[in-house]
């Protein structure tokens, strides 16, 4: 990191974890619910700075990652998540819309899975060793294709040892423009969507098959289309990196009960007259 970034890095830091002590009662909520999940209630954090989401906005991926270092410095959570939600309604946009100039920004689209894949282990760091000198050297896995290290700093090229890799989930959902989100004779578009950790989790898996109705969250990537020769064409395909999936169809099993809810069900479950109340309540 350069001098430049450094200070407004640090800044942003300084800024979030204002935030999060300001909202201590949320984020431990939220910690309760999700283990390592906070979620982020975009319009709250415009209302008390709109320098970090300005940020998030302007760039997602950074300001994401800087949020994140706030929580795990500020001792909450180690190894956190941040999932976004309520965004403004300019982020909104549907499918047909989506072009290139939207690369890289936040974005929020809603519709019905068509297609979900299996969920599959994907590695996003590996870890190798120089057989010559011993270096341990770290290579993140951004691609398709398996990366190893170009060469060692002792000028070592090739045949190093892999000596771990570090796995995660993922699991690839095709989304298809909702009917009611036509007009005339439109026939609906879909797009590529990744999620990956605790959004392929059992419990939300069970809410993203097949026909769900999802309100999508996340960075539009490019990805490069091989051709049948073994290169890459010139052409790239749209997809959307998710960050979170908000479910639009709920089910009593899903409903949200706070700690607080949970102190009054369980202190009126202790009342003798509950089913009088009950009674006089629906009379």
């Amino acid at each position: 990191m350069d001098g430049n970034t450094r200070p407004k890095t640090e800044e942003l830091v300084i800024e979030a974890k204002n935030f999060f002590e300001l909202h201590k009662k949320e984020l431990g909520e939220s910690i309760r619910k999700g283990k390592n999940v906070i979620y982020l209630d975009f319009m709250k954090l415009t209302e008390f700075s709109n320098k970090i989401s300005d940020e998030l906005l302007a760039n997602p991926e950074d300001t994401l990652r800087i949020i994140e270092l706030a929580i795990e410095e500020s001792g909450l959570v180690s190894n956190v998540r941040v999932r976004v939600f309520n965004l403004p309604k300019n982020q909104e946009i549907k499918v047909r819309n989506i072009r290139s100039r939207h690369l890289n920004e936040i974005i929020v689209i809603e519709g019905i899975i068509r297609q979900a894949s299996s969920v599959l282990p994907q590695v996003v760091n590996a870890k190798f060793e120089c057989p010559s000198c011993g270096t341990v050297i770290s290579v993140l896995q951004m691609e398709k294709k398996f990366r190893e290290p170009a060469r060692c700093s002792c000028g070592r090229r090739g045949g190093f040892k892999l000596l771990s890799k570090e796995m995660v989930d993922t699991q690839r959902l095709v989304v298809e423009e909702s009917p009611e989100s036509l007009s005339g004779g439109e026939q609906p578009k879909r797009i590529d969507t990744f999620v990956k950790e605790d959004l392929v989790e059992p419990k939300m898996e069970e809410k993203t098959t097949p026909g769900a109705r999802v309100k999508i969250i996340g960075v539009l990537k490019e990805v490069p289309v091989p051709l049948s020769t073994g290169g890459l064409s010139t052409r790239f395909a749209l997809a959307i990196e998710v960050n979170n999936i908000i479910p639009l169809e709920e089910t009593f099993e899903e409903l949200d009960i706070t700690e607080e809810d949970e102190r009054q069900i369980l202190e009126l479950s202790q009342d003798p007259q509950i089913f009088e109340k009950l009674a006089k309540s629906i009379t």
